[in-house]
């Protein structure tokens, strides 16, 4: 059954999505003005709003309810703009890069790589990890930023992300990986409160605080790191070639 009231909560989680675009313009807007703590402001938003208008589609069932309207693709531009595009212009712009051309090709280094994350029709594993680096570059400019890292660390951390996009390794996803799914929850909450914290008051950073940023974001490289060895582990037992015994 399609009924109208069905296809007006499609539409509702649709406007939702697209509400994405507008906190994208502000933080564009909050970046040509200097104003940073605004810009990561909106860019906080859009990535609740990502969080969460998923998990809203699937309940609201909008494939079916609003077939001709690809809400995925929606999705995949806001992330793009808000994930990606943004976060690089402001390193462009406020993080130490290197002199010359070099920030310019780190820049488009950061745009190009991000779309063998966005284009990759096999960028989730069947437990819900990104495979790949997915190109959270909101993430690594805030903390980047928060850290406050000289050159050699932004240049290295860039181009090592950039190839890690091509390479099977497996990244938590807080709201879809079930194992430790609570504290994956409680970790991002935490990391997020500490960084959006030592994003206003920056340049300060208060020793408890810089902590709990640290701990939490540890926590994450953790899970990260353990479903890729085990991953690996995996793989290589399945390949492992079957001793048949002697010919008879």
């Amino acid at each position: 059954m399609n009924s109208p009231a069905q296809r007006i909560l499609a539409w509702c989680v649709h406007a939702f999505t697209l509400s994405g675009f507008l906190f994208a313009a502000l933080a564009v807007l909050a970046l040509i003005q200097g104003e940073i703590a605004m810009m990561w402001l909106w860019l906080g938003v859009a990535m609740a709003v990502d969080a969460v208008d998923g998990t809203l589609a699937r309940r609201a069932d909008v494939k079916r309810h609003v077939p001709w309207f690809d809400g995925g693709t929606v999705d995949i531009v806001v992330d793009y703009l808000t994930w990606t595009f943004i976060p690089a212009l402001f390193m462009y712009l406020h993080l130490p890069w290197g002199g010359g051309p070099l920030p310019m090709i780190l820049l488009v280094v950061v745009l190009v790589s991000s779309m063998f994350c966005y284009a990759n029709e096999e960028w989730k594993s069947a437990d819900y990890y990104f495979v790949g680096f997915p190109a959270a570059w909101n993430i690594v400019a805030v903390a980047l930023w928060v850290m406050q890292t000289g050159a050699v660390v932004n240049i290295a951390v860039t181009l090592v992300l950039a190839v890690l996009t091509l390479v099977p390794t497996h990244y938590t996803h807080p709201f879809r990986v079930r194992r430790f799914m609570a504290l994956n929850i409680l970790a991002v909450c935490a990391w997020t409160i500490s960084a959006g914290w030592l994003v206003a008051i920056h340049p300060v950073r208060p020793t408890w605080l810089f902590m709990v940023f640290w701990a939490t974001g540890a926590w994450f490289l953790l899970t990260c790191v353990w479903r890729t060895v085990a991953g690996a582990l995996r793989g290589a037992k399945a390949t492992d070639p079957v001793d048949e015994g002697p010919a008879a």
